[in-house]
């Protein structure tokens, strides 16, 4: 068999050469023109996420405070009692002015309502998407709404179950542990609700540092609404700061109010 020039083998290598170049050019080209069509649309449904997110969050924080200004206190002492709970006692729509004026049945209906505020706040936050940061500032905005009602011209309680039910939501249990261990502790101690009370509030950021404290990069969030938290209880509870500083502020009873009594 007679040898084959060595021009004819190179033509053939460079068509080969020549023929695989179209071909990888040919994919690029419609890699490119797909990815051309692509990219916008995925973009484009990047952006409407992002938006709906912020939108579903700005809603959410705003329904959460209005969630939290309902003062089931003053509801349930208007509906049950027929009476005006800022007419009695300190004047205070929270659970502990109900516990002193309606007894103990009362003060535990209003404590398991205005705690379900808080927790309401942060669950569904987080059934709407909203991730653990966003869930926990719907939270802080209930607390926000119970102190300062949009119903009662921005006047309201104390802010503790409300705050309450955003530790047991978004919390560790640890945190919800000691925030509750320190409260039941100073009132059976002291028998006074508001030294229990704001035991607790300080509890709550300290309690939050120690158990959160390896990964404070993540969980800061978490610290900060707890001091934002602390903070409101504790400018809400100035009256009994001073009450107690006079040896004023009343212990806890279960009866109902006698006229001419204060606290809380």
């Amino acid at each position: 068999m007679p040898a084959e020039p060595a021009h004819g083998f190179l033509d053939r290598s460079a068509m080969a050469v020549e023929e695989e170049t179209k071909s990888r050019l040919i994919c690029y080209i419609q890699r490119v023109r797909w990815q051309g069509l692509q990219v916008p649309w995925a973009q484009e449904r990047s952006r409407n996420g992002v938006t709906g997110m912020a939108l579903r969050a700005v809603l959410w924080i705003a329904a959460s405070y209005l969630l939290g200004s309902i003062p089931f206190g003053l509801v349930v002492s208007r509906l049950k009692f027929h009476q005006d709970l800022r007419e009695l006692g300190s004047g205070n729509i929270g659970a502990t002015n109900v516990l002193r004026n309606f007894g103990a049945r009362a003060f535990v209906a209003v404590m398991i309502m205005d705690m379900a505020k808080g927790v309401a706040a942060v669950a569904v936050g987080r059934a709407l998407g909203l991730g653990p940061s966003l869930s926990l500032l719907a939270g802080l905005a209930s607390i926000v709404g119970h102190n300062w009602s949009a119903y009662l011209r921005l006047k309201g309680g104390k802010g503790i179950a409300t705050s309450g039910g955003v530790i047991l939501a978004a919390y560790p249990w640890q945190v919800s542990l000691a925030v509750v261990g320190v409260f039941m502790l100073l009132v059976l101690l002291t028998r006074i609700m508001s030294v229990g009370s704001i035991g607790a509030a300080l509890a709550f950021p300290l309690s939050t540092f120690l158990v959160m404290r390896a990964d404070l990069s993540t969980y800061w969030p978490h610290l900060a609404v707890s001091c934002l938290a602390a903070a409101f209880a504790l400018y809400k509870h100035r009256e009994n700061m001073a009450r107690l500083a006079r040896g004023e502020e009343p212990r806890v009873s279960l009866r109902r109010r006698r006229e001419g009594e204060v606290g809380a």
